[in-house]
């Protein structure tokens, strides 16, 4: 896939300043660790499953299937490793940081358009703010 887990280091966050996920508001936490899931179980994972169903209850496949749609959309349109930790680890990676920060963003076209482009090393990763505009409409991102 895209992810490199090889990276020892574990950069700063680059949204709020928060380097843990437990310290994250609303539901970064839970989409930080539903995405480093998803990447190491692919396609599937039902710990996510479980995990969204108590969060977003009816809503939850549709929240997965977004999740999983961004992922892929970021997997296609990034020209290097995306960056995610393990998902037990303690830190959030700067490109974990970039993707929450989009998702926070995402009502500000040319903001969240931006940071897209530059996570992914391209301009075409643009037309994945779609994505990030339905996922920050189902979560509490803080």
């Amino acid at each position: 896939m895209f992810v490199d887990f090889s990276q020892p280091g574990h950069l700063p966050h680059r949204d709020s300043g928060r380097d843990r996920p437990d310290e994250l508001p609303g539901d970064a936490a839970l989409l930080i660790w539903s995405m480093r899931r998803l990447v190491v179980a692919w396609p599937r994972c039902h710990a996510v499953q479980a995990a969204l169903h108590r969060r977003f209850g009816s809503e939850a496949l549709g929240v997965e299937h977004l999740l999983r749609c961004w992922l892929a959309g970021l997997a296609s349109h990034a020209r290097r490793p995306l960056l995610l930790a393990q998902p037990g680890s303690a830190s959030i990676l700067a490109d974990e940081g970039a993707m929450l920060f989009v998702l926070r963003q995402a009502n500000e076209p040319d903001v969240a358009g931006a940071a897209l482009a530059t996570l992914c090393g391209c301009e075409a990763a643009r037309g994945l703010l779609p994505l990030a505009v339905a996922l920050q409409r189902l979560s509490r991102l803080g």
